[in-house]
């Protein structure tokens, strides 16, 4: 059974070997947005894993959800965004293996467009179990 930890560390390994080349901020680590163009922001909520049985021995599944924010800065319309938003969802596609037995559920999913003064933003969420 994998940890938490070792979920949340292998989700982040395959966005940084897709290599898509924006600035990714990590929760709970100091990150300045950039001044123009797209960035990308993860979190990570682990649910309560789904218990496997009776017996104390046949341990718990973990499931939960892994959403990355795609930023970009008003004027650049919303195209950038969305094809920002596509490539994650082609990363985390349903079925892609985490690490042990977890795989992303379903199919990634994304939120409305949110707008604000500064910026655009768009969060897709990924499902995982295992």
């Amino acid at each position: 059974m994998s940890s938490n930890d070792e979920i949340y560390t292998a989700l982040i390994t395959l966005l940084n070997s897709a290599a898509l080349g924006y600035p990714v901020g990590y929760l709970g680590y100091n990150f300045e947005p950039p001044a123009t163009g797209a960035w990308l922001e993860v979190e990570f909520f682990p649910s309560e894993g789904i218990d496997r049985g009776l017996r104390y021995q046949d341990g718990v599944l973990p499931q939960g959800i892994f959403q990355v924010g795609v930023f970009v800065r008003p004027g650049s319309g919303v195209d950038e965004l969305h094809a920002l938003a596509d490539q994650i969802r082609v990363v985390y596609a349903k079925g892609t293996a985490i690490v042990g037995s977890v795989r992303v559920t379903r199919t990634p999913y994304d939120m409305q467009i949110e707008v604000d003064n500064d910026r655009l933003m768009v969060v897709v969420t990924v499902e995982y179990s295992g």
